[in-house]
């Protein structure tokens, strides 16, 4: 993984901080919610996580941090790197910041003012990629904006699996020649239930959920929120790799 955060050959003068240390810093501020300048003594200064953590951002190294951790994991499961099938499911957020934002009504009845955070998921609960847009769009149009932009580096991949707010996908799915399986509780049964293998996304937004920057929506921008659920999900992917 090091050579995500610190590549060889980078330009530039050389860092005067470990990488390392950037990285447990952002890890601890995603996992305990703590302001940027609350942050402890024994990291680095606020100031310079908060510049790395801007570049990191930009150039994308915790979406690749993802696709690598996961692959890491699926190994260490006897499983091939890429998987063969993800399960598709978004969670509608809260909102919790004074000024601009880009939080607008959406979830059921357009009640919650927040975000829209959307996850594939693969067999073994493991988050393989993530996107954040504004509540108001529906979950397939999240869904079908983030398999677009991931689809491709899923060479393995056959299968989507969703529940009935993905039948949109459809389309989709048969331009890039794969399967749509859309998943519904039995007929009669009211309340949550359960479904195989759904309830395994559930499982990994109900951990993730424990990250507390993720409690509330608390980012001004898109590519934040995104970024957040990003290093929450490479904290958690790490978790994995080693239990």
């Amino acid at each position: 993984m090091a050579d995500l955060f610190d590549p060889p050959g980078r330009r530039g003068a050389p860092a005067l901080i470990p990488r390392w240390s950037m990285v447990d810093a952002m890890l601890f501020i995603c996992r305990t919610g703590c302001q940027w300048r609350y942050l402890p003594e024994r990291y680095p200064v606020w100031t310079a996580v908060w510049a790395q953590w801007r570049r990191w951002r930009a150039n994308g190294v915790w979406e690749r941090a993802i696709t690598r951790l996961a692959a890491i994991v699926r190994v260490l499961h006897d499983r091939e790197p890429a998987p063969s099938m993800v399960m598709i499911d978004a969670q509608t957020v809260k909102g919790a910041r004074y000024g601009p934002t880009f939080h607008q009504a959406g979830g059921p009845g357009g009640r919650t003012v927040g975000t829209k955070r959307t996850l594939l998921v693969e067999i073994l609960g493991l988050p393989v990629a993530a996107r954040a847009d504004p509540a108001r769009p529906h979950d397939v149009q999240a869904g079908r904006e983030l398999l677009r932009e991931r689809i491709d580096e899923l060479p393995r991949l056959a299968a989507i699996v969703g529940d009935r707010a993905y039948r949109g996908l459809a389309a989709l799915a048969e331009r890039k020649r794969v399967s749509l399986d859309i998943k519904a509780p039995p007929r009669g049964m009211s309340g949550f239930t359960p479904i195989w293998p759904l309830y395994k996304v559930e499982h990994t937004i109900a951990q993730l959920g424990r990250w507390r920057r993720l409690a509330r929506c608390y980012e001004g921008t898109t590519a934040s929120a995104r970024a957040w659920l990003e290093v929450a999900s490479v904290g958690y992917l790490a978790w994995r790799a080693v239990v």
